[in-house]
């Protein structure tokens, strides 16, 4: 197709599409503030109004213009439409219809987000060839702002910058998240190359803007996107060179690719090899962490989720859990060994094709690989009919290799699968000739007649879908922020969740979550609020909706477990508020359903034990943390868990092996815990395993820098470690373990510098056997001095402090 330079289309039906059609190209730059979730919720609204739109105007100009719809040699569409199908027949039957259908606001997917994107596709088919050139263009502009921003986040200039200290990272842009962007750049660069192609006067200008685009993807630092683009390169050199007129130049293509291909993987495997080089340092950063990849340890989250996207295809193989509903698959088949690499909460399979698998099943995975299979059926019609050159058909299936394997790593984005849609029909485009609205002639022109009615139903759902799915979630959502992050008076915020509470808005996930997050926080001003009887009435009704948002959505979501732990969460400050007992136990009761539905997930058996051992039923909650500990006996946090439940039993040595256990592990505790069981230890006369454990507490803590005098702790050290630090020196004195009193000594320095010349006349006395000055001390520190002086020295009042209180 030769792109010329377009003049302006008459004023027509047409002329609005095409003038939406590039409204919806801007979804990358809409970014809202004060929104919950700002770069999803907005855009995905966005987008899908203007869609609503077009597909109003386009039934309209169907309705009262001699025009009709020719559908019949469009198979692109319609594997989109089988798609739609079979991913709306898995909702139906999925254990979470609605959200299946709607998604909620951290994602805006589902069977509703397909549903327009088919409309986009429709839309987009509209165009004649002479209109092509606005759109593709326009998306290549939207792309330059990106890519400028992305570029000013990477020098950390310009107002976008997130790196004060003038360090590259990895640029995020508009879109927020990086590897999201690299998928939007990847498809602007196939279009830059596309345009090239077929545009012999302005080629430079697109090889320019194919470059910036370029140069931005690598800043994004994607490694699933430079591996889709080296395999893209690869396949499309090896099409041009087959397809095009026999030449030696042909394998240019080609021999370029697999050379770029050798350089990434030589690369790669010199940094691998070699990862403390000055080479290394001057490589591009996504080829570092490309060659750092590790399926087996930072990165084995990802397959973490791929085995359970399997197990769940295993459970409902045929219609899957629904679209957007690998939260499901992930609680039921949920692996414990995530707490030790990521965090335990996982929406995506990030593997699109697995997700597809688990989530609609073999009937929605055979729809979805029919789109790819309908493009390239379509590219091979459209080369074959003259309507693309080699080195277009070179680039747009090259492109389909690239975006392929970057969704084997992550899953569909809005920004980018907009594009995808595009490039599908630019491509459908290309198959045939002309658009798909068709000018009624001859005897059927006569025949042709307005249909009013059809464009009054038209105008009705528009009004409908614009308030219902439009307006209505845009309210929400902010309401919600609001809630997330309150800003005004308690008044204010109460009724913003009353407002949520009461919004027909469909993507409620988040809702009942939110409200019962803020609730929390109000613990601190629970007596205040009880004082206020206007305060308690409203905290009152918050509890009522809450609790209602939390039985709606429980009877939508009814296999999610978070739900449930969040909602006993609520019960637990009902209780606390009302003095109720029967809160508590429905707060029970909901932990236990969560625990029935994720077994393995340790968070709703640590909640339980707290509701145990606010009771001081310290028996039971026992039995729960031990259960949590087996669920993964490699994790620390319910060790240190089931070390306070032991604590509250008065089992001292079962509770200081559950706490050795747990440091060992890596996870450190609050250090209350560790003070109280040292303190036991030290008044039965085991001074020397308190000392073990007060070291083992600071080093866990702090790592082995904490023995080291010439490198102070840069973070805020609380008064309890520094208490433990002068105090940890006297109790090795004590057990005659001069080098380890020497050693440890150096904590309070590494806190502290100024008390390096207490630490220094310790260390002075200890070695020269002048031990008298320090046996009856408790601390390092002068806390005589400091009880005589307390404004001048609060740091050693509060510490000397510490081991003066009582168990």
């Amino acid at each position: 197709m030769q792109i010329s330079t377009a003049r302006l289309p008459e004023l027509s039906w047409r002329t609005a599409i095409i003038a939406l059609l590039l409204t919806s190209l801007l979804v990358p730059l809409v970014v809202g503030s004060d929104f919950f979730f700002p770069y999803v919720a907005p855009r995905n609204i966005f987008f899908r109004v203007v869609v609503e739109v077009g597909a109003a105007a386009l039934v309209l100009a169907l309705s009262f213009g001699r025009k009709t719809l020719d559908l019949r040699s469009e198979p692109i569409f319609w594997s989109l439409v089988a798609f739609l199908a079979a991913a709306s027949l898995s909702a139906l039957v999925s254990p979470a219809t609605t959200h299946s259908f709607f998604g909620d606001f951290e994602r805006m997917g589902g069977v509703w987000a397909w549903f327009h994107l088919v409309l986009f596709f429709l839309l987009l088919r509209t165009l004649r060839d002479e209109d092509w050139s606005w759109i593709l263009n326009g998306a290549l502009v939207v792309s330059l702002v990106i890519v400028a921003i992305a570029v000013g986040q990477h020098f950390a200039f310009g107002p976008w910058a997130h790196s004060a200290d003038g360090v590259a990272v990895a640029s995020s842009s508009t879109v927020g998240n990086s590897g999201l962007l690299a998928a939007y750049l990847l498809m602007n660069v196939a279009l830059a190359g596309y345009l090239a192609a077929t545009s012999v006067r302005y080629r430079v200008l697109y090889f320019l803007a194919g470059g910036a685009n370029l140069l931005a993807l690598i800043y994004a630092e994607n490694r699933s996107t430079v591996i889709g683009s080296v395999l893209g390169a690869i396949v499309g050199g090896f099409i041009f060179a087959i397809v095009s007129a026999p030449s030696r130049r042909k394998w240019i293509a080609l021999a370029s690719a697999v050379l770029l291909a050798v350089a990434v993987a030589g690369l790669t495997a010199g940094i691998r090899a070699f990862p403390a080089t000055a080479v290394t340092r001057h490589v591009p950063m996504v080829l570092q962490r490309l060659a750092l990849t590790n399926p087996a340890g930072s990165d084995e989250s990802r397959t973490m989720q791929w085995r359970a996207a399997i197990d769940g295809f295993k459970d409902r193989p045929l219609v899957g859990y629904g679209l957007e509903n690998h939260n499901l698959v992930w609680s039921a088949h949920f692996d414990p060994g995530i707490y030790r690499i990521d965090t335990d909460i996982y929406d995506r399979t990030h593997n699109q094709f697995l997700e597809t698998l688990a989530t609609t099943g073999l009937i929605g995975t055979i729809a979805f690989l029919g789109i790819w299979i309908a493009i390239g059926l379509t590219l091979i019609s459209a080369y074959r009919a003259g309507r693309l050159s080699a080195s277009a058909l070179a680039v747009l299936a090259g492109l389909q290799i690239a975006y392929a394997t970057y969704l084997f790593f992550w899953f569909v984005d809005l920004n980018s699968t907009m594009l995808w849609i595009l490039i599908a029909a630019l491509i459908a485009s290309r198959g045939t000739v002309g658009s798909v609205v068709l000018e009624v002639r001859g005897h059927d022109a006569e025949r042709a007649v307005a249909r009013p009615a059809l464009a009054l139903a038209s105008i009705f759902v528009a009004i409908m879908a614009l308030y219902g799915e439009g307006y209505t979630p845009l309210r929400a959502n902010r309401a919600l922020a609001r809630i997330d992050s309150p800003r005004g008076s308690i008044a204010e915020t109460f009724s913003e969740l009353e407002l949520v509470s009461n919004s027909p808005a469909r993507q409620t996930a988040h809702t009942p979550i939110v409200m019962a997050q803020f609730i929390g926080s109000l613990r601190p001003r629970l007596r205040e609020i009880r004082a206020n009887p206007s305060q308690r009435r409203m905290l009152s009704r918050a509890f009522a909706e809450s609790f209602a948002a939390f039985a709606r959505e429980i009877h939508r979501d009814t296999l999610n477990d978070r739900l449930y732990t969040h909602e006993s969460g609520l019960l637990v400050e009902a209780a606390e508020f009302y003095g109720s007992p029967s809160y508590e136990q429905q707060a029970i009761d909901a932990l236990h359903k969560a625990i029935e539905l994720s077994p393995h997930r340790i968070e709703q058996r640590i909640a339980l034990a707290s509701v145990y051992t606010g009771d001081r039923d310290y028996e039971r909650a026992l039995v729960v943390l031990s259960d949590a500990v087996k669920s993964d006996p490699l994790l620390g946090e319910p060790r240190y868990r089931l070390a306070q439940a032991y604590l509250g039993a008065g089992r001292g040595d079962s509770a200081l092996a559950m706490l050795q256990s747990s440091l060992r592990l890596g996870y450190v505790g609050a250090p209350e815990t560790y003070l109280s069981i040292g303190k036991r230890l030290e008044f039965s006369g085991r001074s020397a395993t308190a000392a073990k454990l007060y070291s083992d507490y600071l080093e866990a803590k702090y790592t082995e820098a904490v023995w080291k005098r010439s490198e102070p702790i840069d973070r805020p050290v609380p008064t309890a470690d520094i208490a433990v630090a002068a105090h940890l020196p006297l109790l090795y004195m004590r057990a005659r373990e001069s080098e380890l009193a020497i050693k440890t000594a150096a904590a309070l320095s590494a806190f502290d510098p100024s008390r390096a010349t207490i630490v220094d006349r310790f260390v002075s006395d200890v070695g020269t056997r002048r031990r008298a000055n320090w046996v009856a001390r408790s601390s390092l520190l002068p806390c005589s001095a400091a009880r005589n002086s307390r404004p001048k020295d609060a740091i050693a009042f509060g510490a000397c402090g510490v081991f003066r209180r009582k168990l």
